[in-house]
């Protein structure tokens, strides 16, 4: 509260400042005045761009719905207009194509997952990049991959995963970490 009052009082003591160095009362209420006025300008500015961008995103819609019903008419032959059926025609063929190239794009994005996932090991240490198997350097940032050894379970034979400390065959601790 005692922030609020210091803040009127800094506005106060402005305010008479700005009365005694204009000269009068009058000069500075005809400035509040201006800049409320500026202020209003601005307000009703800004609602009458955002009531255009309304109205705009409205007709968009509308032409779109248009569009569309055109297209509908011109797919189950009952389209009258001469003058609608070329470029219907044209929408129609866009949109068979389309769907030959996301078909298209779906199954080559496909087979590059399953080339990444088969070709690749684990990240780079370095930057996070997948690597494949046999790479000993990264091909994003060149830095050298250190291939961790294979441990084996001292016990019965069986190969070890990284970081284990119990031989998944045969439930023994390792004998040594990591």
């Amino acid at each position: 509260m005692p922030d609020l009052l210091e803040v009127f009082r800094e506005k106060a003591d402005s305010l008479l400042s700005s009365i005694n160095s204009q000269g009068g009362i009058r000069s500075t209420i005809d400035s509040l005045r201006r800049q409320m006025e500026a202020a209003d300008r601005r307000r009703a500015m800004s609602k009458a761009k955002s009531e255009l961008k309304r109205l705009n995103e409205q007709v968009t819609e509308m032409i779109t719905a248009v569009g569309v019903q055109a297209v509908g008419l011109h797919q189950a032959g009952k389209l009258n207009s001469i003058e609608l059926r070329p470029l219907c025609q044209h929408i129609v063929e866009l949109k068979q194509e389309v769907t030959r190239l996301e078909s298209e794009l779906a199954k080559m994005e496909a087979e590059v997952a399953q080339e990444t996932a088969a070709a690749a090991v684990g990240k780079c240490p370095h930057c996070g990049q997948s690597v494949s198997d046999n790479s000993s350097f990264c091909p994003y940032c060149g830095q050298r991959i250190e291939k961790p050894q294979e441990r084996f379970c001292a016990a019965c034979g069986s190969s070890l995963r990284p970081g284990s400390k119990f031989c998944a065959r045969c439930g023994r601790p390792t004998s040594t970490p990591g």
